[in-house]
């Protein structure tokens, strides 16, 4: 039953969410045979893909790499684009400065950005939880799909105010949960006035010393092949900036399953609704009471996906060179391994 709310649940929220390599320990958990069909169908038309899948259970940590047709491979030494992903590291930025008294989740951003007095200002809270009423991409930003060209690079700080002051309210309170890029990158803005430095260094320093994510950056050079391209002055930076690889990812969810941190602990908390099913955190999709995180990611080259259950301190994290097409979608197939995991065959 409970392996079947899993699947139920998981669907919904995959649903709403459409819009260093370590060394493998041991695990008790098999690669289920239904998401073993979906990496081969998702890598049959992919000729150079390098698709990793990393399992944490408390048994240990298992890593699995794959290539063209489902073939299993060496874990490459490859760091993947995040996307989306990088808004978990801004939601907890912001939860470290509430956490220090810098600023409170009810203020409007209006205290911190030079607006107009008639622009509409939503809080710090409303900004992390996707409740602000802004739409998923800034005015003057439109597009449905990756493209390979970063369609957010180019934008700066003072671009995203003029564009806050330009938003058209046209929705009434209460706001419902909208997925906002937008909104993430306008969060970054106010978090680079709370710690008076640009949003890049605040994040730069964030992953590398304040979280140890060694391998974790903000692609301005060539450290991603083919993938999208950022200026430090970027404020979308916030919102779908980062790059990572498979070790660090897996440090990143063994801090969210073992870390007493208030900040962490905050950023985690359910704080919004999203439905029924689901809460949101400090850009967190939260299932199941607040024990599931996950969020994903996407953009030109790359896809990538975080599940973590603190109460069964499992976590999956998958991480691909390619988007997501009509072949498969990486969020779903860790979703999959992520329900197999919670609920392992026994011999």
């Amino acid at each position: 039953m409970k392996k079947r709310r899993y699947f139920l649940t998981i669907l919904l929220l995959l649903a709403v969410t459409a819009a260093g390599i370590c060394i493998a320990l041991f695990t008790d958990v098999p690669i289920p045979s239904d998401s073993g069909r979906m990496i081969r169908t998702y890598t049959r038309n992919k000729p150079e893909v390098e698709l990793t899948l990393a399992i944490v259970t408390p048994s240990g940590t298992e890593i699995t790499a794959y290539g063209h047709d489902g073939e299993v491979i060496p874990v490459p030494d490859r760091v993947y684009e995040l996307g989306g992903i990088t808004k978990t590291f801004t939601g907890a930025i912001a939860a470290k400065a509430v956490s220090e008294g810098r600023v409170s989740p009810s203020e409007r951003i209006s205290e911190y950005l030079p607006l107009a007095r008639s622009a509409y200002a939503p809080t710090l809270f409303e900004l992390v939880t996707h409740t602000s009423a802004y739409g998923s991409y800034a005015p003057g930003v439109a597009f449905h799909s990756p493209i390979r060209k970063n369609p957010y690079s180019g934008i700066s700080a003072n671009d995203l105010v003029a564009q806050v002051n330009n938003f058209k309210l046209t929705a009434k309170p209460p706001y419902l949960y909208s997925y906002s890029d937008f909104g993430a990158a306008v969060a970054g803005a106010v978090l680079s006035q709370i710690y008076d430095v640009d949003y890049y260094s605040i994040l730069t320093i964030f992953a590398r010393e304040e979280l140890g994510l060694k391998h974790t950056r903000i692609a301005v050079d060539d450290t991603v092949r083919d993938g999208w391209h950022w200026l430090t002055s970027d404020a979308y930076i916030a919102s779908s900036s980062l790059s990572s690889t498979i070790g660090d990812m897996i440090a990143y969810a063994r801090l969210y399953l073992t870390s007493a941190e208030p900040y962490l602990l905050l950023a985690s908390d359910p704080a919004g609704e999203i439905n029924a099913e689901m809460q949101t955190g400090y850009f967190w999709n939260i299932l199941e009471r607040g024990s599931v995180l996950q969020q994903s990611g996407e953009t030109a080259q790359g896809a990538a996906s975080i599940w973590i259950d603190r109460n069964a301190q499992v976590a999956v994290i998958l991480l691909s060179n390619y988007p997501n097409d009509r072949f498969g979608n990486v969020n779903d197939i860790a979703g999959t391994v992520f329900t197999t995991a919670l609920t392992p065959t026994i011999p």
